[in-house]
Formats: C-alpha cells, sequence, structure tokens
C-alpha cells in the first residue's frame, strides 16, 4: 500500500478512526502474505486482535505463525505467562521501545516486514520535542533497513509545530479528517521522490458480501 523502506506518518482526529485505519493496514499487509509488527500505545493487544478480526483476519493464528507480532506498549501490570505478545515494560523508555521493536522484526524473520505504530501521541506528551523528533528518525532510520513503517499521531493532543517536526522524520505523510457531515476523508499530503495533488478523498470502513471480512472503501474526491 505504501512505498518499501519507506516511513508514512498518519495525522488526524480521534474521530477519524486512525486505529480502525492502522488495523486496516496490518490487516491488509497480512492478506497479501507480508509480516507485521504492530506497535500499540493506545489500545490493549486483544482490541487490536478483535478489529482485525472485522477486516478478515485471525490475528492469534498468525501470531502463533510468527507471521504477526504485537509489541504492547499500553498494558500494565501481570500478565499472563502463555501471552505471545512482546512487552514494553516502561513506556517512557524510548530506547525499550527500539529495542522491543527491533526484537519483533527478528522474532517474523527480518526483512521484508511492516512496521505499524498506534500511535506516538502519548510518547510525545511525556518528552520533549527534540527528543521525540531524534526517537522517530532513529526508529525511521532502523524499521527502513528491513521494510516499511506507519506512524499515527492524534492532531489536536499535539501542537501543529510538535507534528510538523515528526513529519520532518517521515518520508511520506497522510492526513485523515471527518466534516460535519461525520463523513471521513483522507489525502496524501508528502510523498517522497514523487508528485502528489492533495485531494481530499472520502473512505468509509464498510461491509460487503462479496468480500471476506470489512473493507475499507473509497468514496471518491471532493
Amino acid at each position: 500500500m505504501f512505498p518499501d523502506n519507506f516511513s508514512i506518518l498518519v495525522i488526524g482526529d480521534q474521530s477519524t478512526g486512525m486505529f480502525e485505519f492502522c488495523c486496516y493496514l496490518g490487516a491488509a499487509y497480512l492478506k497479501a502474505g507480508e509480516r507485521v509488527v504492530f506497535v500499540n500505545t493506545s489500545t490493549p493487544p486483544d482490541s487490536v486482535r478483535r478489529q482485525m478480526t472485522e477486516f478478515g483476519v485471525n490475528a492469534f493464528d498468525l501470531e502463533l505463525q510468527d507471521k504477526l507480532v504485537m509489541v504492547d506498549c499500553y498494558t500494565r501490570g501481570q500478565v499472563q505467562m502463555t501471552d505471545i505478545t512482546i512487552r514494553v515494560r516502561d513506556i517512557d523508555n524510548l530506547e525499550e521501545i527500539i529495542q522491543r521493536v527491533t526484537e519483533g522484526i527478528i522474532k517474523v524473520g527480518g526483512s521484508p516486514v511492516k512496521v505499524i505504530f498506534h500511535s506516538v501521541t502519548p510518547l510525545h506528551v511525556e518528552h520533549e520535542d527534540e527528543v521525540m523528533q531524534e526517537f522517530m528518525e532513529a526508529l525511521s532510520s532502523l524499521v527502513k533497513i528491513s521494510g516499511s513503517m506507519t506512524c499515527s499521531v492524534h492532531r489536536g493532543a499535539l501542537s501543529d509545530e510538535q507534528i510538523a517536526g515528526l513529519a520532518e522524520a517521515a518520508d511520506g505523510v497522510l492526513e485523515m479528517m471527518v466534516d460535519n457531515s461525520f463523513k471521513r476523508y483522507v489525502r496524501i499530503k508528502k510523498l517522497k521522490g514523487a508528485r502528489v495533488s492533495p485531494k481530499w478523498v472520502s473512505f468509509e470502513f464498510e461491509r460487503e458480501e462479496a468480500l471476506d471480512g470489512t473493507s475499507l472503501i473509497w468514496k471518491g474526491s471532493r
């Protein structure tokens, strides 16, 4: 869906469905036979698994096959010993997050791999702007050696200047929004090495009988 050895930043409000979009993207990659590392800071792993089920993917089975690895930055406290998820003990430790992502990449077999990071917002709340930019640059450089990365960040929780700093570390920027009629739109604002026309395109997650699971339906530009 995005170029190989690329990093994409997805920007949008909470209401735009960025969590669903990230899960859809992961499910689409897995259906295509790609290997995925899904880093979640905003939701527990079971929420990711349930959402991927809506998109026609049995996440748990793929985890058992080491085709999908969850890096959990959300869960606190004691967990079951049988859990196959990679845990980040201290979400404020950015070096540990990079280490666990590296562990996930190795676990799925290395290159090529798709890393999906939802979202970097909680990290930015706890760290200075320069620290987060350095983290994003380091993580992006690491992942692009083995594949590609898509990160999400919430508009409103961070300032425009903070988001612009994160965007500088990305090869591409995808924006999402909801209008007054609650219609969802997406546009590509930046794509390194390519000329883009930043038109808003309407989309929804819809279920079609002919498809396996829920599909992302593009409605057209405005």
